[in-house]
């Protein structure tokens, strides 16, 4: 599933191409669900621009010229691809808007295999409450290590399964926690009112390096090819992680043990990672 820095690159991306644009068309895929409805949908999108482009955790959010946002979350294999409007239409492509500015157009395709992604339209007031979901993004500033620590804190469980939970922070998937957690060299296991909050400020510092790299590096593209960016290439991030995948620990090379927290793969090294 795409986590912050594959969903932080397309956002990116669209930013800087589709910032202005005004939507001319709006074909979707019949019986594809769409929030609220699709005539809804349609008639509200027709004909608005796209002034802003932004990200609420793994949400990616266009801010309309009128009082909508439209968002897209790309789930287990949703992908968001610009291509010319003359050009096939792609595989499992479920969504496509038409947008042009200035004499140039681009579709902007929703492609979504197994159609768990989530494609809405929503108007300020619902956008806030969707917000109110997630808890402060990983990368924020405002994320002090105290707050960090508290927040971990109330949640009775494993660290690395609260870290995954979008309601205590926002933006973490297994692979980037996975890897936060071993630069840390914290246990997934570790419970997390047993963190102090040194270890917090080490977990809190070690996430927001890894998600800085796994942007820098434009995301991570596993054997599957399920994630691209907007212009269909992989991201890169799978040549640096750093314990996720590993057979070996590349500090100690003890063995890597790998075990299914809460049914999410998890690697860690039990020398590192006491």
């Amino acid at each position: 599933m795409p986590e912050l820095p594959e969903v932080h690159t397309i956002a990116s991306d669209l930013k800087t191409t589709i910032e202005g644009f005004r939507i001319d068309d709006v074909e979707l895929e019949k019986g594809y669900k769409v929030y609220p409805t699709a005539d809804y949908f349609a008639k509200t999108l027709v004909g608005a621009h796209v002034d802003k482009v932004g990200r609420i955790g793994k949400n990616i959010v266009l801010k309309l010229d009128s009082p909508n946002f439209l968002t897209f979350h790309l789930a287990m294999t949703g992908r968001l691809l610009l291509k010319d409007p003359t050009t096939p239409k792609a595989l499992h492509q479920r969504l496509q808007l038409t947008l042009s500015n200035k004499g140039e157009s681009v579709a902007l395709r929703f492609c979504d295999a197994r159609m768990f992604g989530k494609v809405s339209v929503w108007t300020g007031q619902e956008l806030r409450k969707l917000k109110a979901k997630y808890g402060p993004d990983v990368l924020t500033q405002e994320l002090l290590p105290q707050d960090f620590a508290a927040r971990l804190k109330i949640k009775n469980t494993s660290v690395k399964n609260a870290l995954l939970e979008q309601a205590t922070v926002a933006g973490l998937g297994n692979i980037y926690a996975t890897d936060a957690l071993w630069l840390a060299k914290i246990h997934p296991e570790t419970k997390t009112r047993d963190l102090d909050l040194q270890q917090a400020t080490d977990l809190l510092k070690a996430a927001k390096d890894i998600l800085a790299e796994g942007i820098a590096h434009r995301g991570s593209t596993l054997p599957d090819e399920a994630y691209v960016d907007v212009f269909g290439q992989p991201g890169h991030h799978q040549k640096y992680f750093r314990i996720y995948g590993k057979t070996f620990c590349p500090v100690c090379t003890t063995r890597v043990d790998y075990k299914k927290l809460n049914g999410r793969g998890t690697y860690f090294c039990p020398s590192c990672q006491k």
